[in-house]
């Protein structure tokens, strides 16, 4: 009798084992921050909470790339989401050094995701910095924008793991819309929206607002849009973003992250 009441238990650990063992691990993930020309305390937390719903990613904040940005504490995640901007009012410990630019390119470069999200993509242009411009593109010093306004964003036609699965457009919330935005040699677009040129400074051009390109054996992926916290209230961003996390820390998305 007591065996045939310890083989059900016996059963349960194995199946809740094998369970375990086919759920995929939280993707760990660092926001870099503490300089920004928007308000990178709140956006930073934003993002953090978006990023770890469903405990697909576990969220990392650091204030101080100056310290945390080495080759032995970058080796800890997956992907790094850039929510920074260097300025003249930017603490020390926020400034980064030639050894902590070496060390975020060679990890970019040697495998590790990368999301540069919303205006991170003006970072380093007084000097350029050329091989920070060839990783990101985006704004740099040539892009622009309008007042913010709500506007349409639509899909390409390029067949991706991000927008696979996603609608085809969507209403987005009130955001600024960048335009003329630097392309990387050997991006693809994945989402665009038009640019109403009866608006101040709209171009009358479908505006790429999302892209992927490759550095190295590096996945990056560039996110114009969410100025701000009321435009990352968008749930259709958000899967954006999510997705856009997971593609560049592993090459796949799960299909039910919306």
């Amino acid at each position: 009798m007591r065996r045939l009441l310890l083989l059900p238990l016996a059963l349960l650990t194995l199946a809740s084992i094998v369970q375990a063992a086919d759920e995929p691990r939280p993707i760990k993930l660092l926001i870099i921050t503490g300089d920004q020309y928007h308000d990178w305390k709140a956006t930073s937390k934003a993002l953090q909470e978006i990023l770890s719903v469903k405990g697909r990613a576990v969220v990392d904040v650091t204030t101080a790339p100056s310290k945390d940005l080495t080759t032995e504490n970058l080796a800890k995640y997956d992907v790094l989401l850039l929510n920074y901007n260097d300025t003249p009012k930017g603490s020390e410990e926020s400034k980064w050094s030639d050894a902590n630019k070496e060390a975020f390119l060679s990890a970019i470069k040697g495998g590790k995701g990368l999301v540069v999200y919303h205006y991170a993509s003006s970072a380093f242009v007084k000097p350029n910095w050329v091989e920070f411009e060839k990783v990101v593109g985006g704004w740099r010093t040539q892009g622009f924008h309008g007042p913010k306004h709500e506007f349409t964003v639509k899909t390409t036609a390029e067949k991706h793991p991000i927008s696979e699965g996603l609608v085809s457009s969507f209403h987005h919330a009130i955001d600024e819309l960048y335009q003329n935005s630097m392309i990387p040699s050997g991006a693809t677009v994945l989402a665009t929206a038009y640019s109403d040129p009866n608006k101040p400074k709209g171009t009358g051009k479908d505006e790429p607002v999302t892209w992927v390109n490759m550095y190295g054996k590096g996945r990056v992926y560039n996110n114009a849009l969410g100025h701000d916290v009321i435009a990352l209230e968008d749930p259709a961003l958000q899967a954006w973003l999510r997705r856009g996390v997971e593609w560049a820390a592993t090459g796949k998305v799960t299909p039910d992250v919306k």
